[in-house]
């Protein structure tokens, strides 16, 4: 896992050649956290917002803590435990200020240069953070919700070599009226080449297949 005691956030820098399931592990790491703080955030300034009166940082820290709290026991964050023990230590501290701890976690990872299954996953926060979509890795036997960006688990495993580079197309399947708008999306984040391998314009469902872009479509 990309955690360490000194550096729990967010380290992004990959020194060593990962293999495919280290690559998925850390994948979902990524997911989870940037989902965690982004929602986190977004809880704080729901409850501020409440109210027209100065909330000072101890408060904002209590708010914070309540939020985060029931999700150290949340099976489905199992992976990021550690990191949110941690927010909560600094919230606790005397004179911690999580809110603006995580608004640096956020900066951090925008700023860090992304190798592999990292720049898939700086994809997925700009579809996020641009376009509102979420995204998951399809569990074989559940039923795909419409307006989610789904990848197959076993791309994710196989699509990158020992270097963590990405070595075929990824595909990223989503039922939605507006699906084709993403490939202009997908372009101008810059990492990325979109390709609509295949489109339903009866039931909306797409296929898109995005390449690395130093390959050519």
């Amino acid at each position: 896992m990309m955690q360490s005691n000194e550096h729990p956030y967010f380290i992004l820098c990959i020194e060593q050649p990962k293999t495919a399931m280290q690559i998925k592990r850390d994948f979902e790491y990524y997911h989870n956290l940037h989902n965690l703080v982004t929602h986190a955030l977004l809880h704080l300034l729901s409850k501020v917002s409440e109210t027209a009166r100065h909330v000072p940082v101890s408060t904002r820290n209590e708010i914070l803590i309540r939020y985060l709290k029931p999700k150290v026991t949340n099976k489905g964050l199992s992976n990021i435990k550690k990191d949110i023990k941690l927010m909560l230590n600094v919230a606790r501290k005397h004179g911690g200020n999580l809110e603006m701890r995580l608004y640096d976690l956020n900066s951090q990872a925008n700023r860090t240069k992304l190798a592999g299954a990292e720049k898939l996953y700086s994809l997925l926060v700009h579809l996020y953070d641009v376009e509102g979509i979420e995204s998951r890795l399809f569990e074989e036997g559940s039923e795909a919700e419409p307006g989610i960006i789904y990848m197959l688990e076993e791309q994710i495993e196989h699509g990158f070599d020992q270097e963590h580079k990405q070595v075929t197309p990824l595909s990223l399947l989503i039922q939605l009226e507006r699906a084709p708008e993403l490939i202009d999306s997908i372009n101008n984040h810059g990492l990325f080449l979109a390709e609509m391998k295949e489109w339903n314009i009866e039931t909306h469902q797409a296929h898109i297949l995005v390449h690395p872009v130093h390959h050519h479509v």
